[in-house]
């Protein structure tokens, strides 16, 4: 550990216009730290144990005034405590909602719409639902042809789960936009289509869109997504198996530096 100490440089502080922040269980039973990176770089610039505000808050306290006032945005996962931290650290600064933490929770809209509709089907009905699950939740381009058969099936006959499926492909659509209002518009548009649907999974996933849409729709402006963070996770895990789990965060933090300015 003194030797990667003295080999790596500090943090570079100056001039960070986007960070990407995000949790990683390290330990078993949901041991959680706190991950912040540089969203233009990807260099690891803070990890504390942990997911809280307290988190978060450390990250923070290492930044003068002159250092905080150049980030313009910040992307996070839209649950937990995280956003609270940034609207008072960072109160120039715009969040991100992150586009794949977003696709995750529809994922589970779509989903709890799929049990729901098994539970109350019977028969052969119950058969076509069975184990579609990453059918309906792949993306159509990556589908097998006989994943791409079953799925057809099923929407042709179940017309909740149908609805859900198309609700879902619409919903990808905002991130084509180039502008905030027009992105906005559009995703107004998809909640009301949502209302008309009567389909409660999906209202309930709506209502929060609409509650966030601001956050959502702020990601035409900035182009960030937590896209390079949750690649990173990847070298996460594969350090801590490396290592046969985590004895010292201290350290890990330092082998997650090197990684990731081997990257920038």
């Amino acid at each position: 550990m003194d030797v990667l100490k003295a080999d790596l440089p500090e943090p570079d502080l100056d001039g960070i216009e986007a960070i990407l922040v995000d949790e990683k269980s390290v330990r078993r039973a949901h041991n959680y730290v706190t991950l912040v990176l540089n969203a233009e770089t990807g260099e690891l610039l803070h990890m504390s144990e942990g997911k809280k505000k307290k988190s978060l808050e450390e990250f923070f306290d290492k930044l003068d005034d002159r250092q905080k006032s150049s980030i313009k945005a910040a992307c996070i996962d839209r649950n937990g405590a995280y956003a609270a931290v940034i609207e008072e650290q960072l109160p120039h600064a715009e969040i991100v909602y992150d586009k794949f933490h977003l696709m995750s929770n529809l994922g589970k809209a779509i989903d709890e719409v799929r049990r729901d509709e098994y539970r109350e089907a019977s028969g052969e009905m119950k058969n076509v639902i069975k184990g579609q699950r990453f059918n309906l939740l792949r993306h159509p381009e990556n589908l097998s042809p006989s994943g791409e058969l079953k799925l057809h099936g099923l929407l042709e006959i179940n017309e909740k789960i149908n609805t859900a499926y198309l609700l879902k492909d619409q919903f990808r659509f905002v991130w084509d936009y180039k502008k905030p209002g027009w992105a906005r518009r559009y995703l107004k548009q998809w909640v009301a289509w949502v209302r008309e649907s009567e389909v409660e999974a999906m209202i309930r996933f709506a209502n929060g869109i609409e509650r966030d849409i601001e956050r959502i729709v702020s990601c035409c402006k900035h182009r960030i997504t937590n896209g390079r963070i949750e690649g990173f996770n990847s070298i996460v895990s594969r350090i801590i198996f490396k290592a046969r789990g985590v004895r010292s965060i201290d350290y890990l933090f330092l082998k997650l530096r090197q990684e990731s300015l081997l990257h920038c």
